[in-house]
């Protein structure tokens, strides 16, 4: 409900109270409105601190980016930690080694599937895509609002492009619209669709046919999709289905974004070594539950050109 809404439901709510405890209600009112206020006011401290500390980190995520692709030379300085990291032995032995400019091998793959993020998790045929994942760069918009994710691919057999872009745009501390990179993939290379055989028998016949067909799969890959509900009166015409679709949809894509920069960016050496784990809860569903449709039977294929083997369920 918007404040203006809120306003005079309370006002109307007030009215109806008697007169005796009407006043006392006020008073109330302008206490506890005093608190909200300062509520506010510490939002947009703590926002003021969160887009000060994503500036500062900026530059910082570059340098590690560095490392992890191989491009940095490794010296006295980023070697600090290497005293209690390594033995004195390991320390020389890596002194008189040959310097390789060698990237960490899957580096965000393994931070991917130790994070396991629940929303949007990654598949095993995502995971053949995430091997040519480079690194990961997050931009700040100068409104201290907006931001945006860029993924860096290295030429790879599933899509065209080498960079896929995220960017989340707000108004009033609530996002309104995301805008995703459509990626363009390369034939039978789809992540997010999957081909299914579907085998029918005929009821009158009892004959069997086999029929293909392309659906939608689960996949992070998802997540580059664009969603717009800046435009108030055009979504507010919408069905009530299809607002809490889009809803939900954005939710999940805000819940990605902040994990990603919250979590992902900052303890990646921690997901990759797999000392954080975030794992899908349980809920508790029976597995392996059969069609109820006795003459059809689904058998899952990949696409031409895809790996074979069923995809990671999502719980």
């Amino acid at each position: 409900m918007e404040n203006k809404e809120l306003e005079q439901e309370i006002k109307k709510k007030i009215t109806n109270i008697p007169l005796k405890d009407r006043a006392k209600v006020t008073a109330l009112r302008f206490y506890l409105n005093k608190c909200k206020q300062a509520d506010s006011d510490m939002e947009k401290i703590c926002d003021n601190i969160q887009s000060k500390y994503d500036k500062s980190s900026m530059p910082i995520y570059q340098k590690a980016d560095e490392i992890i692709l191989g491009t940095a030379q490794l010296n006295e300085q980023n070697l600090g930690l290497a005293a209690k990291l390594l033995s004195e032995e390991e320390i020389q032995q890596l002194n008189q080694a040959p310097k390789e400019s060698k990237a960490i091998p899957d580096y965000w793959l393994k931070v991917f599937k130790n994070a396991d993020l629940q929303e949007l998790q990654l598949s095993e045929r995502d995971a053949e895509a995430f091997k040519f994942l480079q690194k990961i760069e997050f931009t700040l918009a100068e409104n201290d609002s907006d931001f945006f994710l860029k993924f860096y691919f290295a030429e790879n057999p599933f899509f065209k492009q080498t960079v896929l872009e995220k960017k989340f745009y707000y108004e009033d501390d609530e996002l309104i619209k995301v805008e995703g990179t459509k990626v363009e993939w390369h034939d039978g290379k789809n992540l997010t669709k999957k081909l299914i055989k579907k085998k029918q028998r005929n009821k009158k016949t009892g004959q069997f046919r086999v029929i293909s067909k392309e659906v939608d799969d689960e996949s992070f890959f998802l997540f580059f999709r664009s969603i717009d509900i800046s435009n108030k009166e055009k979504y507010d015409k919408l069905p009530e289905d299809e607002q809490i679709s889009l809803q939900d949809q954005l939710d999940v894509d805000q819940d990605v974004g902040r994990m990603i920069v919250d979590e992902l960016l900052p303890y990646s050496l921690e997901y990759f070594l797999g000392i954080k784990e975030f794992k899908a809860e349980d809920d508790g569903s029976a597995e392996g539950e059969e069609d109820d449709e006795e003459d059809d039977e689904e058998i899952e294929v990949p696409a031409k050109g895809q790996n074979k083997g069923k995809d990671k369920k999502r719980k």
